[in-house]
């Protein structure tokens, strides 16, 4: 969200974004889940035009940037053919999903009630595509936000099926809550599906020129 919003400001696009990071007191949890608060209610549902979430879009990263200590891997059963990695543990499929789903579980709640609490259309911004290379990555990673991994990032194409299954997981989501899921720009992807290199922010992030790229995804569908 931080690079689109950079792009707006750039381009002088008026853009109410809010980060619930930035935000205490918007989110309350107790004992039966995450709520937004009375005020974060009442300015979503006074706003009529399109909302465009970018809740939750790290699921993926926290789970499989680096290495695990228990090393894994696993078949992506929409993409069989991709590379394994032959020193790692091999997972199914479906166990890798259990895990990255109750990653996301909070997040797809905050998401349930941005649509709840939304009259006008919903989309949902799909997180930015994995980049490859592991050098460039490594010399500029926000470590202290993956605390118990080792410091080494993952192969490139593990963490490329991590986003693939997330992303998966968001269209599904998105498929029953009357949401449509965004597809990054292809634009930002090389021939493989990673980043390309104009976009790249540092280990966990897009840069503002990705940013653009989705502001004006967001333009072309408010």
């Amino acid at each position: 969200m931080a690079c689109v919003a950079r792009a707006a400001e750039s381009a002088a696009v008026p853009l109410n974004a809010l980060n619930f990071w930035d935000m205490p007191g918007a989110i309350l949890r107790d004992e039966s889940g995450s709520r937004f608060s009375v005020a974060l209610v009442q300015q979503l549902e006074q706003h009529s035009g399109p909302v465009f979430s970018m809740v939750g879009g790290a699921a993926h990263g926290v789970l499989g940037m680096l290495v695990h200590p228990r090393r894994f891997d696993f078949v992506l059963p929409t993409q069989p053919g991709l590379p394994l990695d032959p020193t790692a543990e091999l997972l199914p499929a479906g166990v890798v999903r259990g895990v990255l789903e109750s990653l996301m579980a909070d997040y797809l709640a905050l998401m349930s009630e941005v649509r709840r609490h939304s009259a006008g259309p919903l989309f949902h911004i799909e997180p930015p595509p994995p980049f490859a290379d592991n050098q460039r990555m490594h010399a500029d990673m926000p470590w202290d936000m993956y605390p118990g991994m080792l410091h080494e990032i993952s192969p490139a194409y593990l963490r490329y099926k991590l986003w693939r299954m997330h992303s998966q997981i968001l269209g599904e989501w998105c498929a029953g809550a009357v949401a449509t899921l965004v597809a990054c720009p292809r634009m930002a992807m090389d021939e493989n599906g990673f980043m390309r290199e104009p976009y790249y922010g540092d280990g966990a992030h897009a840069n503002a020129a990705y940013g653009e790229l989705v502001l004006e995804q967001m333009r072309q569908l408010a």
